[in-house]
């Protein structure tokens, strides 16, 4: 689905991550072959899925239409066939209709972010995992507002109640008390960004 990095893909990668990671947009670091932002955020979680998937916060749609079984759900529309909804805390779909859901780098862009993970909670079958990305608010901070001038929140603005990132005790503690346990917690892109694995309690 998502190919693991070449040897030669990760030194390049290494020695160009201040420009990938920062100031270049995610299609012109694709078209220079190197792992874009999104890339990284996409491998990381692409070994954790299984059976149906909902991406939450999905944007262009890539990682459903990569995976090939789910539904990407926005509340804008980026493009790439997602179902774009006013509230993604009211979904049109039955009890346990998804055995992962993701939401990936995201969550803080929610601005009803507990009744969101309410919902996720509900929609989620049994044994069910949710899977969250996270950088915390410094990186996010400083990103947004001073060096990545290309992202998202440029072209829609920012909710009054969005929010630059999550410490990691933060975003644990929001997600469990929607019913869910941490069952891992990884690190990523040399460190500055957060996988977090929740189940279904």
């Amino acid at each position: 689905m998502f190919p693991s990095k070449t040897p030669v893909q990760k030194v390049f990668d290494f020695i160009f991550a201040p420009l990938r990671l920062t100031f270049l947009p995610d299609p012109v670091v694709a078209r220079l072959k190197l792992t874009s932002s999104k890339g990284e955020r996409l491998r990381a979680v692409a070994p954790w899925l299984k059976g149906r998937l909902l991406d939450l916060g999905c944007g262009d749609n890539e990682l459903v239409r990569t995976y090939g079984h789910g539904v990407g759900v926005d509340a804008y529309d980026w493009g790439g066939g997602a179902l774009i909804v006013p509230d993604t805390s009211r979904l049109p779909f039955p009890d346990g209709s998804f055995d992962t859901v993701t939401i990936l780098a995201a969550l803080n862009h929610i601005p009803n972010r507990a009744a969101v993970l309410r919902e996720v909670h509900r929609l989620l079958a049994g044994g069910g995992r949710l899977l969250v990305t996270m950088i915390n608010p410094v990186i996010s901070y400083v990103g947004h507002r001073f060096i990545w001038w290309w992202s998202e929140d440029k072209e829609r603005g920012m909710d009054p109640q969005e929010v630059y990132g999550f410490w990691n005790r933060q975003l644990i503690a929001l997600v469990e008390e929607a019913g869910f346990k941490l069952a891992l917690h990884q690190r990523f892109v040399y460190g500055l960004n957060n996988l977090f694995i929740f189940r279904k309690a």
